[in-house]
């Protein structure tokens, strides 16, 4: 596969026959990014300011999509622009294969992430990222911004500082840290396994109704609540549940420092 390059500098259409992995870094703007049935994948690029958006596609079959100083990784980009006031935007849509990898990042940029049935990441500093209907593997980080996980089924690793986190699926494993923004999961399978760690953090915990539990959960000052129940331990400044009910096919474990953690059994409405 030959390598090809492109720098928009205004709305343009780009069609690909055929890709392998996905890579996405904005700064301001929009990205959409949904899987189709057909091997190649189509950019749309309805808007640019600022610096020209830049498109290539390496001989491994890897598309990126963003700018010189963004595409070189998200470690360093995240960093580098954690206080990003550019005027860098664009506005782009980009269908893809549902077998490709996908990860996508941005500053301030709102996106979407859909129909992806391979491990995919999505990234942002204080934009709002969705995922919709995404399999595998799935890792969501940021700092201030909002993420929504909508129908995932698989995994989850997810990390925040102070923003919302919320995921609704079949999640098998989820794995979640926060200082103080809220975490939220409806688990829609009759078997997973929730591990979360907050600072002040919140975190709700929605499981199938009528399926056995194991809750173990420890707080400084937070209310640890399970189905209705609330749950102080016996000893001074350490709260403490631990609880098994049925065949504890559901395990929660949460710790926190003075973040709220409610567990409740019942049919879930999914998140927004």
């Amino acid at each position: 596969m030959a390598s090809e390059s492109w720098v928009v500098a205004g709305p343009q259409i780009i069609e690909i026959e055929s890709i392998t992995s996905l890579r996405v870094q904005l700064a301001g703007g929009r990205v959409d990014v949904v899987a189709h049935d057909g091997p190649g994948a189509r950019i749309e690029v309805h808007a640019v300011d600022g610096r020209p958006l830049e498109v290539s596609l390496s001989g491994d079959g890897e598309l990126r999509v963003g700018y010189q100083f963004t595409l070189g990784g998200w470690d360093g980009f995240l960093e580098k622009f954690r206080n990003f006031s550019g005027k860098d935007r664009a506005d782009v849509h980009i269908a893809v294969p549902r077998e490709v990898h996908a990860k996508v990042g941005t500053v301030s940029a709102d996106g979407l992430l859909a129909g992806i049935e391979q491990d995919a990441s999505v990234s942002t500093v204080s934009g709002t990222l969705i995922t919709d209907g995404t399999r595998g593997r799935l890792g969501a980080n940021t700092v201030s911004g909002e993420i929504v996980v909508r129908d995932h089924r698989g995994d989850l690793k997810l990390n925040t500082v102070s923003g919302e986190l919320a995921a609704s699926g079949e999640l098998s494993l989820v794995q979640a840290n926060s200082v103080s923004g809220s975490l939220t999961f409806d688990v829609t399978s009759g078997t997973s396994s929730v591990t979360a760690t907050t600072v002040s953090g919140d975190v709700t915990v929605r499981l199938p109704e009528g399926k056995g539990v194991q809750v173990k959960g420890q707080s400084v000052s937070g209310r640890l609540v399970v189905d209705g129940e609330e749950y102080k331990g016996t000893t001074p400044g350490h709260r403490k549940v631990d609880l098994r009910t049925g065949d504890g096919a559901c395990f929660v474990s949460a710790s926190t420092v003075s973040g709220h953690l409610t567990v409740l059994r019942g049919a879930g409405t999914g998140v927004a």
